[in-house]
């Protein structure tokens, strides 16, 4: 059985490695290399600036180990990530997910998680082809004044990149597919190489958007008045923290009924009622203990958390820290 490695475990056998000079890792002008030694398995994956916001990320490797790579806490406000597999895959437990996402071969990933705990789970001896274009919300602004036009997900997202959890999947398509191949086989150098790789990645973005707006067209959109409803509701449950009203209460308040209501919530915020507010509590709990100003008991009440247990329990799950630590 193939050992289970974490990340800590495979920063040390790297760091003996370059130890070693076993290690090819070098940049050159806006792209880094990076080559998986031995110890570790084999391929390389690179990292290429193609302008300020824009990134994109080719790997193509196999492990030999198992390897559970943690992210502590994903980037507050953090880019939206297009992941595209050719081949490979794993599974990517997320806190801010309902349960754990089984990433495959021949599907793309358009997500944005800001502020969560994961845990990304590979196998070893598996080929991993893969294709991550990151885009700062602000470049996507510039791109075009129709952002309107987007899912209503998408739009919360990129208008408010620290609050929204955003997580699609597709599956790629041959357009997607031909440009994801010229990703990996352009031979280009220099000022050619960065000019054809920026507008392919731009291609792929641009491909993806029409694939959401097609697929968007086909399923039932929300009025504006209905949307209008929703972000009131939203402003409902942030006023009223500490005792926030019921799901019927809530509908009742903005004339929306349940139904309405909940899908309402998916469509244009990404997650769910109280799922949102979840979220806002542990935001507000958050930016409480960075004043130091109040102990963690008092931010539990303010945040509408009768047991601190139950506060601490939450805040560590999100944050992968506890108050008291994070408030020290």
């Amino acid at each position: 059985m193939a050992k289970t490695l974490t990340g800590t475990e495979v920063d040390e056998i790297l760091d003996e490695c370059r130890a070693n000079g076993e290690v090819a890792d070098y940049t050159e002008g806006s792209e880094q290399f990076f080559e998986l030694p031995p110890a570790l398995g084999k391929g390389y994956w690179r990292e290429i600036q193609l302008r300020s916001g824009l990134q994109l990320d080719l790997s193509d490797l196999e492990k030999r180990q198992n390897h559970h790579h943690r992210v502590r806490q994903h980037p507050q406000p953090m880019p939206l990530t297009f992941s595209y597999y050719l081949a490979g895959g794993c599974l990517v437990e997320n806190d801010g997910l309902q349960h754990p996402e089984e990433e495959s071969a021949g599907h793309s990933y358009l997500y944005c998680l800001p502020a969560t705990a994961e845990v990304e789970k590979y196998q070893a001896a598996e080929r991993i082809r893969q294709v991550t274009l990151r885009v700062s919300p602000e470049l996507m602004e510039t791109f075009s004044d129709r952002i309107g036009e987007l899912p209503t997900a998408l739009k919360a997202a990129i208008e408010q990149p620290g609050q929204s959890i955003l997580y699609y999947k597709n599956n790629i398509s041959l357009k997607q597919q031909q440009v994801l191949k010229q990703l990996f086989h352009c031979t280009y150098h220099g000022l050619t190489r960065q000019l054809y790789l920026e507008e392919k990645g731009i291609e792929l973005l641009a491909l993806h958007l029409d694939q959401l707006l097609t697929t968007a067209c086909g399923e039932c959109k929300l009025p504006a008045s209905d949307i209008d409803r929703i972000y009131h509701a939203r402003e409902i449950l942030k006023q009223n923290i500490t005792q926030p009203p019921s799901l019927s209460e809530l509908a009742r308040l903005v004339q929306l009924n349940e139904r309405k209501l909940k899908q309402g919530f998916r469509q244009v915020l990404g997650t769910t009622v109280f799922g949102y507010l979840h979220q806002y509590r542990m935001e507000q709990a958050k930016l409480l203990l960075q004043t130091g100003n109040i102990n963690v008991q008092e931010t539990a009440k303010f945040v509408g958390y009768a047991s601190r247990s139950s506060f601490v329990a939450a805040f560590k799950k999100r944050f992968n820290v506890t108050p008291s630590a994070y408030r020290s």
